[in-house]
């Protein structure tokens, strides 16, 4: 019994390893790769998404899950042990349902989807990347039909980015988000005293900016001899255990672009290398959801990032490595201007209270898109039009609109609404920490960061995968997820620090 276990899992080791050679080769590609190596490189990516197939659904796995669950000394297994082959069997359930060459194809499109989307957002004009998106669009359609043909494809999607969700089940959840969200939105701007943004509209050079990133990563516990900070066009984190890359993008005339993005990606980049050492190339020793990764990169970017009582004791910190050009910048107005709610064009610069509506606006492009009642050459101008009714700012340019996120060039549809779970899960992680440290911000106020770090290490980021996400917001919290805190966290926050 216990031969067969191991030998399980070291053929899903195998599987892990050849992922981490895929990560890498993704890494390079959006970081340093020459722009003439793109063809080569979807090659190579075409033929490791081969092999990675290959390995998924060698039949040993699935005579060895079967031999394992038949076996009357299965109950013998410890929790560990069933959820292990539980996590193998669902995988190995999916990649046997999906056709060999199409996993090649469905790769090498995407490699070259992303590509066409840089070379369209840089030079603003999404005619470039429309034949692409068609094509990972019908392709990602499908791979969900693979996966299960009984099951319209956008709920195959979002099942499959955090399972147990559907369009249903999101839009029971978003709804009060939404509405609360327009009304907090128009008590801050209704507000008499409103926040001075030209304070931190101030030009930061480049290489300021990239020692403030190493600075940050060190004070986050990132540890950089197992981790990497790079630019890319797009921000994002890939890898897992001793090598963990985050990108991160940098403006002169905007810092607080580059400070939130490396506190959010840290903390995605955290929760990869504080995974449980014991677990390591278990399925168990992996994250557990994808809205439980945006929790923890949520939670260090705004719940942390943008707290009263981490600036208190930061700014003097951020003064010392910008010089002289924040020195007249006193603390209240400092705080009220990063904190400011201003609806915006990009995402991922968006403030905490008007990100929700950005999501919103994704799920819902989504949700009509798989549903047939838009097309893809609809786009920018369905993009301009909600960015009208939720945020009430006209886009100009689509390089400000539809083509400024990556995700949708790598097929991943049903993705961004993890974000605004990332959100909900942050706050009730939130709530339950301040009931565990009630003087966190006290010891925040005076650098103390590991009683936080350590608090959500311990309770979120080693237990891996061991739980679905809902089961494990209720084991860490004592409920099951519910909007309720983050709703409550935003009024109280903002309505101090607007007077409302």
């Amino acid at each position: 019994m216990k031969d067969k276990y191991n030998q399980l899992l070291d053929l899903y080791k195998e599987i892990q390893v050849v992922g981490q050679i895929g990560m890498l080769l993704g890494w390079d590609t959006e970081v340093l790769m020459p722009k003439g190596g793109i063809i080569q490189r979807s090659e190579q990516q075409g033929y490791v998404a081969r092999l990675n197939h290959k390995l998924g659904t060698n039949p040993t796995i699935g005579e060895l899950l079967r031999e394992l669950k038949e076996s009357e000394d299965y109950d013998k297994l410890s929790e560990v042990e069933k959820r292990n082959i539980h996590l193998i069997q669902k995988d190995y359930d999916k990649v046997t349902k999906l056709p060999e060459e199409f996993v090649v194809e469905y790769t090498k499109t995407s490699v070259m989807a992303t590509e066409a989307w840089k070379k369209a957002r840089a030079e603003n004009n999404f005619v470039v990347f429309q034949p692409h998106l068609e094509k990972v669009f019908e392709m990602t359609k499908k791979y969900a039909n693979y996966i299960n043909p009984e099951t319209p494809p956008y709920e195959v999607l979002l099942d499959d980015f955090e399972p147990g969700m559907s369009s249903e089940k999101y839009t029971e959840i978003f709804n009060p988000l939404k509405e609360a969200t327009f009304e907090l939105i128009r008590k801050c701007r209704d507000a008499p005293n409103q926040p001075n943004t030209s304070l931190i509209n101030r030009k930061v050079p480049l290489d300021v900016q990239d020692k403030i990133s190493k600075d940050l990563a060190s004070l986050i516990d990132f540890n950089l001899e197992k981790g990497r900070i790079d630019v890319s066009t797009h921000p994002f984190t890939t890898g897992d255990y001793d090598d963990v890359r985050i990108t991160t993008r940098y403006m002169e005339e905007d810092f607080t672009s580059s400070f939130f993005s490396v506190m959010h990606e840290g903390g995605h980049g955290c929760y990869d290398q504080n995974q449980a050492e014991k677990f390591r190339y278990q399925p168990i020793g992996n994250y557990c959801s994808l809205g439980l990764h945006e929790s923890q990169s949520r939670f260090y970017e705004n719940t942390l990032g943008r707290s009263k009582s981490f600036w208190f004791y930061y700014l003097d910190r951020f003064k010392e490595l910008t010089g002289d050009i924040f020195s007249d910048v006193q603390y209240e107005e400092f705080i009220r201007a990063i904190n400011a709610v201003e609806p915006s064009f990009i995402r991922v610069e968006a403030d905490e209270v008007t990100y929700n509506l950005h999501i919103i606006l994704r799920f819902e492009i989504e949700r009509d898109l798989f549903a047939g009642k838009i097309e893809i050459k609809d786009l920018p101008q369905v993009w301009k039009d909600k960015m009208k009714e939720m945020l009430g700012i006209e886009v100009e340019k689509d390089s400000d609109g539809v083509l400024q996120d990556i995700h949708w060039s790598g097929g991943t549809f049903g993705y961004f609404p993890t974000y605004s779970l990332g959100n909900i899960y942050a706050a009730q992680f939130f709530n339950k920490l301040t009931e565990d440290i009630p003087d966190w911000n006290i010891k925040l106020e005076s650098g103390d960061v590991s009683s936080i770090l350590t608090w959500m290490k311990t309770n979120v980021q080693e237990k891996g995968n061991l739980y679905d996400a809902p089961e494990l917001v209720k084991v860490v919290t004592g409920e099951y997820p519910t909007p309720k805190y983050l709703i409550d966290f935003l009024n109280k926050k903002y309505s101090v620090l607007y007077g409302i």
